[in-house]
C-alpha cells in the first residue's frame, strides 16, 4: 500500500467536501425551481455526481434508493454513446431494464468534457408525478408488463453540446398528462445539473484538473478500503433470512425474498438465491433497484462513517437470479419496486445480519401503503395528481434508543418530507381531519418502535379517482430480542351516506363521489428487546402523550395506573409475577 503525502489527504478530504456541497447545492436548486409538488414540496428526488468512467463520486442530496442508483444510468449512457459524449451533452433515461429505477424516475445526466476527456457527469433522478401509460399518476395495480405502466425512455441525448432537441422533448411530454408540468421539472433537473457542472468547472480551475482526477481516486479507494476494513469486523460465516412481501395484487399469497450473507475476511456476498420468481403484478424490481437496496442495507450494518459512493459498493458482491422478482426479465412491471420490494430487501439484511452486527441494526420498519388520487379540480378546472405523503410509516427500535417516528419506508428513509398540510390543501381539492400519531400502534420492547399515523381526509372533487397501492397490511414490521412486532397498515374509505369499508393494499382505480372520507393508519415500527424492562418512567410518558393507552400498558409492559400515576405496588407484583412465568 502506497502511503499518502500530507498534501494529497488534504486534496482528498477537501475535494470530497467540495463535491459533497455540489451536491448539496444541486438539490437545493432543484427543489426551489420546480414547480409539481412531488417536487417541490416532498423533494423525490437525488442529486449526484460521477467521474468520467461513471463511478458514483458525491450522492449526499436526495432519497437513498435514488441516489445509490445513479451510477447505473450514466454507464448505461456510456455503453450506448461511447465516444459520442460532448461538452454540455444532456442525456435522459428512465428505463428500469436500462440503468433506471422505475419509469416515474426520469434521470437527466450532464456532462463535463474537458481537453476531449470525458471528467464528470451531474446526474439529478426525480420522480414526476406522472410519465403516462393506463393509470393517472403511474402506479397501476393492474399492470401484467411494464408497456401498461408508462413511457420507457433508454439513453437518449436530450441537448447536444447545451442545445435542445425540441422534437424529444415533446415526444416525452406528448405521452404524459401534464405535459407543461413535466416540461418544467425537467427544465428545473437540467439546471441543477447545470449549477453542479459550473462549479466542477470552478473546482479544477482552482486545484488544477490532474490534482482533482487523482483525489477522487483516492475518494473512491479509501471508501473501498473503509468498507474491507468494516466487513472484516464482523464474524466470518454464512447468514441466513428471509422476509415477506403481503401479495402483487393478483396472488394472494406472500412472496418471499431469501437471502444469504457470506463474510470471509475482507469479503461480503449477499446471495437472494432463494427468492421467489417474478411474479404478474408490479412488485418485481429490476436489477438496478435491486443493487442499490442490497447496498444501502449492507452498508446501514457496516457503519455510517463510510461514503456511500461506487467504491464503497466495489467491496459489496450482489447475486440476483435472474428471472426471480429481484431481476425479472422484461417486460415485467416494476412500478412499486422502489418502495416494495426495496425496503423489504434493506430490511432482509437488517434481520440477517442482526446476529453479526448486535446493537447496530433497528428493528421493522413500517412499510409504504397510501393511495395516490387524481381528477379534475372544481375550483380551477384543472386536472391533478397528488400522492399521500402524508401518510409513511415509523421507524423500529435499536438497543439503547426508541424508533424514530414518520421515517418509513426503508428505501426513503426520511428522505421524502412530508408536504405542508395547509400547501396540500390549496394544491388538491381535499380537506385534513386528522394528522396525528396512532395510540398502540409502536411495537413494544426496552426500546419501543415509532407510533404509527393516522391520516384521514375528505375529498370535495366530483369525481375522485384513486389507486390504492403499498404493502404491508398482512405482514407486520419485525422485532429484535423479545421485543413485539409493529403493527400493520390500515385503511378505510367511507362514503358520503356514512358506510365504510375496509381496503386492500393493491386496488385498482376506482372512482370515488365528493364527500368521500379516506382515512389511512400507517404502520408502528417494531419494538426491541423485553418489554418488562422498559422504564415505567417512559411508559407513563406515552401514556400522558396519547401514545399508549393504559390497557395496553398493562398488557405489554405490566405497569398499572391510579389518578394518572404509576401504582408501584401493582407494577412490582405484575412484572415479578410475568418475569418467573
Amino acid at each position: 500500500m502506497t502511503l499518502l503525502t500530507s498534501d494529497q489527504v488534504i486534496d482528498r478530504s477537501v475535494i470530497a467536501n467540495r463535491l459533497d456541497t455540489i451536491t448539496k447545492e444541486m438539490g437545493y436548486a432543484l427543489e426551489r425551481s420546480s414547480r409539481s409538488p412531488i417536487f417541490a414540496e416532498a423533494c423525490d428526488f437525488a442529486c449526484g455526481i460521477c467521474d468520467g468512467q461513471g463511478n458514483l463520486v458525491s450522492q449526499l442530496s436526495g432519497i437513498p434508493i435514488l441516489a445509490a442508483a445513479g451510477a447505473f444510468s450514466v454507464q448505461a449512457i456510456l455503453a450506448k454513446f461511447q465516444n459520442n459524449i460532448h461538452d454540455r451533452d444532456v442525456f435522459i433515461i428512465n428505463d428500469p431494464y436500462q440503468g433506471g429505477n422505475h419509469l416515474p424516475d426520469i434521470g437527466i445526466i450532464s456532462a463535463l468534457v474537458v481537453d476531449s476527456e470525458r471528467v464528470f457527469f451531474c446526474v439529478s433522478r426525480a420522480h414526476h408525478g406522472d410519465i403516462g401509460g393506463s393509470v393517472a399518476g403511474s402506479y397501476n395495480t393492474q399492470a401484467t408488463e411494464i408497456f401498461q405502466e408508462g413511457i420507457r425512455i433508454p439513453p437518449t441525448k436530450l441537448m447536444n453540446a447545451g442545445v435542445l432537441n425540441e422534437d424529444i422533448m415533446d415526444l416525452i411530454t406528448r405521452n404524459v398528462r401534464d405535459p407543461e408540468m413535466m416540461r418544467s421539472d425537467l427544465w428545473a433537473q437540467i439546471g441543477a445539473n447545470q449549477i453542479g457542472l459550473a462549479r466542477l468547472q470552478d473546482m479544477i480551475r482552482e486545484f488544477s484538473l490532474k490534482r482533482v482526477q487523482e483525489s477522487v481516486a483516492r475518494i473512491l479507494s479509501h471508501a473501498e478500503t473503509l468498507t474491507k476494513k468494516a466487513i472484516a469486523v464482523l464474524p466470518d460465516g454464512v447468514y441466513t433470512g428471509e422476509e415477506w412481501v403481503d401479495d402483487d395484487g393478483f396472488q394472494a399469497e406472500p412472496i418471499k425474498l431469501a437471502l444469504t450473507v457470506k463474510i470471509a475476511g475482507e469479503e461480503m456476498v449477499l446471495d437472494f438465491t432463494g427468492t421467489d420468481p417474478q411474479v404478474k403484478g408490479f412488485v418485481n424490481t429490476a436489477k438496478v433497484t435491486a443493487t442499490s437496496a442490497a447496498w444501502i442495507g449492507a452498508l446501514w450494518a457496516l457503519g455510517g462513517d463510510i461514503p456511500r459512493n461506487s467504491g464503497a459498493f466495489q467491496a459489496i458482491k450482489v447475486i440476483l437470479p435472474e428471472g426471480s422478482i429481484v431481476n425479472p426479465l422484461p417486460p415485467a412491471p416494476v412500478t412499486l419496486s422502489t418502495l416494495t420490494p426495496a425496503s423489504e430487501m434493506i430490511s432482509l439484511i437488517f434481520r440477517t445480519l442482526a446476529p453479526a452486527a448486535p446493537g447496530r441494526l433497528p428493528a421493522g420498519f413500517g412499510r409504504y401503503c397510501g393511495p395516490s388520487f387524481y381528477g379534475i379540480d372544481p375550483r380551477n378546472d384543472k386536472f391533478y395528481i397528488g400522492f399521500c405523503f402524508c401518510s409513511l410509516g415509523s421507524g423500529g427500535a435499536l438497543e439503547s434508543k426508541d424508533g424514530n417516528p414518520y421515517m418509513a419506508p426503508l428505501s426513503n428513509y426520511g428522505g421524502v418530507r412530508t408536504p405542508n398540510i395547509e400547501a396540500n390543501e390549496v394544491q388538491y381539492p381535499h380537506l385534513t381531519l386528522c394528522h396525528e400519531m396512532e395510540p398502540d400502534s409502536a411495537g413494544a420492547g426496552q426500546w419501543r418502535g415509532g407510533a404509527g399515523i393516522r391520516y384521514t381526509i375528505k375529498f370535495y372533487g366530483d369525481p375522485t379517482h384513486i389507486v390504492m397501492y403499498g404493502d404491508g397490511m398482512k405482514i407486520p414490521p419485525f422485532s429484535i430480542g423479545q421485543g413485539l412486532p409493529g403493527s400493520l397498515n390500515r385503511a378505510y374509505l367511507t362514503t358520503p351516506e356514512g358506510r365504510t369499508r375496509a381496503m386492500a393494499s393493491k386496488e385498482a382505480p376506482q372512482e370515488l363521489p365528493g364527500e368521500t372520507v379516506l382515512t389511512v393508519i400507517t404502520s408502528g415500527g417494531g419494538g426491541c428487546g423485553e418489554p418488562l424492562k422498559r422504564s415505567p418512567e417512559l411508559i407513563l410518558e406515552d401514556v400522558r402523550n396519547g401514545l399508549l393507552s393504559p390497557e395496553r400498558a398493562r398488557a405489554d409492559y405490566g405497569v398499572t395506573f391510579v389518578d394518572q400515576t404509576i401504582d408501584w405496588a401493582e407494577t412490582r407484583r405484575l412484572r415479578e409475577e410475568r418475569g418467573s412465568e
